[in-house]
């Protein structure tokens, strides 16, 4: 989902990561991170809490998020 990618690479370059150092967090290669903020990999609801923890953010947020651009489509 379009709105959420946007979301999370926000959030990450707002706390001054870059892809390898948010990548480090989760231990996953670097294309894991340039996949999900170029859509090309969808996070499952794990990944999405595992991703959240690493940015030190809230999950609730991109629900939340996520549900008004439903409601509003």
């Amino acid at each position: 989902m379009l709105i959420l990618q946007q979301w999370l690479t926000e959030q990450r370059q707002a706390k001054n990561l870059s892809l390898e150092q948010l990548a480090n967090l989760l231990a996953k290669p670097i294309s894991y991170v340039q996949n999900v903020e170029n859509g090309k990999h969808s996070l499952d609801i794990v990944e999405y809490l595992y991703y959240c923890k690493a940015l030190g953010i809230s999950p609730n947020q991109g629900l939340v998020l996520i549900e008004s651009n439903l409601t509003s489509s």
